[in-house]
């Protein structure tokens, strides 16, 4: 195991549903680390202006509404994890900003995937979004997912025997993009192997197509073309199974989009990786469009890591 410093978990938490589980999973997460849970709720008055001594009771009472919230948030954190530390932090300033300037010196950064907004059938919310694309550290949406499996749980998962043929319940699943850099593919062996569950690296491809449902070229080669792109998985992997020996690893490995196989695989998964494929150009998506639609789809929390992250 990597012997870095354990920083804190920090997540971000408002009135909605998705918030409060992303709360447990987060506490759930710290504990499994032995890290301090930072709980951080951000308000601003900005909205609610109100000229004068009215303005002044306003931003008084968000306040105590915040301090409020945060306190229940730290009493569901006890009854889960009654020896963990946790700090709270009210950010006086919009969500993202305030949660970025605290990912700064956190290992890990948690939100739900929706906050409160009037546009309840939004699948990922614009926090969750900008967060993904602009946080320093690794980033987990958590979907709430019906299926998703919990740090706590995956750690308590079965795991499957020496004769297995496919991950067990919990597993991390690693999308692993051609020529991955190190951090997600790190980042994703160390959360196997503090969970005690199997990873599951997967990697697609595809042929070019002259136009929507044709190929240019027949996949008669398809054998061919799994076995050089198996290869440059498993030397993709080869550093981190290094570093992490008890972490069963299986591969998928095919011609498909990947998008559609990550989401497909998320079912029953533990937590699902991705590398943060971060554009500055301003006519691009800003973190690539394959993590964009596994964070809208998921069927399980979705982590994405920097690159560079270590």
């Amino acid at each position: 195991m990597s012997g870095s410093t354990v920083r804190s978990v920090v997540v971000g938490v408002d009135a909605s549903t998705h918030a409060g589980e992303a709360l447990d999973w987060a506490a759930d997460e710290a504990a499994l680390r032995g890290a301090p849970l930072r709980i951080a709720h951000a308000w601003t008055p900005a909205p609610h202006r109100v000229p004068g001594k009215d303005g002044v009771a306003v931003a008084t009472g968000m306040i105590q509404a915040a301090e409020e919230m945060l306190a229940r948030a730290g009493v569901r954190v006890k009854e889960r994890h009654s020896g963990l530390r946790v700090d709270f932090e009210v950010l006086p300033e919009e969500a993202v900003p305030g949660l970025i300037r605290l990912a700064q010196d956190a290992d890990l950064l948690v939100v739900g995937s929706r906050g409160l907004s009037r546009f309840s059938s939004v699948l990922i919310g614009s926090v969750s979004q900008s967060l993904v694309a602009h946080a320093p550290c690794p980033v987990v949406v958590f979907r709430g997912a019906p299926d998703a499996i919990g740090p706590a749980a995956a750690a308590a998962a079965v795991e499957p025997g020496d004769g297995a043929t496919a991950p067990g319940p919990g597993a991390v699943v690693l999308g692993a993009a051609p020529g991955e850099v190190a951090g997600p593919v790190e980042f994703a062996f160390a959360e196997a192997d503090r969970r005690a569950v199997s990873l599951l690296a997967v990697h697609t491809w595809m042929y070019p197509v002259s136009y929507s449902g044709f190929m240019v070229m027949p996949p008669d080669d398809s054998d061919q073309r799994n076995g050089e792109e198996t290869r440059d998985l498993l030397e993709v992997l080869a550093t981190a199974r290094k570093e992490y020996p008890d972490v069963k690893v299986f591969t998928e490995v095919g011609m498909n989009e990947p998008a559609t196989t990550l989401v497909r695989l998320s079912a029953g998964a533990g937590l699902v990786v991705l590398g943060a494929n971060r554009h500055r150009n301003r006519f691009a998506l800003p973190i690539g469009s394959v993590a964009q639609q596994v964070l809208h789809y998921a069927h399980a929390p979705v982590a994405v890591v920097p690159h560079g992250h270590r």
